[in-house]
C-alpha cells in the first residue's frame, strides 16, 4: 500500500506542483488548503504524512500542527517553511509540538523524499511500539 500523504499548502501553484511531484514519487497525495479544509480532512482520514506549509503566519501553522497531532497522534508532520518566514525559535517550537522537520523553500525534492520515508519509518516504529505496550499489558494483567 502507498504512503498516504496530504499537502497543506496556502498557494495552489505549489501546492498542485508539488501533489504532482509526490504522486511521480508513487506517494498517493491529497491537496488541502490551511485551516477550515485541512482540519476537516484531518478528522475525516488517516494520514501517514502531513506536508504543512508555512509561508505566511508562522503561528497559524504551529496551530494547524498541534490539532493534527491531537487528533493524529501517529502522523508525521513536515513543516515547508518559505525562507523570508523562517525562524529558529519558530522552529524549536514546532519540534516541541510534535513536527518531524521543518524544511526551507525551495526544496531539494530529493531530499524531500528522504524525508518523507524517514518520517513514515518513524510512524511504523511508534505505531509497532504502542502495539507492543498494549499486548504486554493485556497479558500482564490476564496472567495476574
Amino acid at each position: 500500500m502507498a504512503l498516504k500523504l496530504l499537502i497543506i499548502h496556502p498557494d495552489n501553484s505549489f501546492r498542485k506542483h508539488l501533489s504532482e511531484r509526490m504522486r511521480l514519487g508513487n506517494y498517493r497525495a491529497v491537496e488541502a488548503c490551511p485551516e477550515t479544509e485541512a482540519r476537516d480532512m484531518i478528522q475525516r482520514s488517516n494520514f501517514d504524512v502531513v506536508l504543512l506549509g508555512v509561508s505566511g503566519s508562522y503561528q497559524t501553522s504551529l496551530a494547524l500542527l498541534k490539532t493534527i497531532k491531537e487528533v493524529r497522534p501517529y502522523t508525521e508532520v513536515i513543516l515547508l517553511t518559505a525562507l523570508e518566514v523562517h525562524s529558529l525559535y519558530d522552529s524549536i517550537q514546532a519540534m516541541q509540538l510534535g513536527a518531524f522537520d521543518d524544511l526551507l523553500v525551495p526544496l531539494d525534492i530529493q531530499a524531500l523524499h528522504n524525508r518523507i520515508g524517514e518520517a513514515y519509518q518513524r510512524k511504523k516504529q511508534r505505531v509497532k511500539a504502542d502495539r507492543s505496550m498494549i499486548r504486554e499489558a493485556r497479558n500482564q494483567r490476564n496472567s495476574g
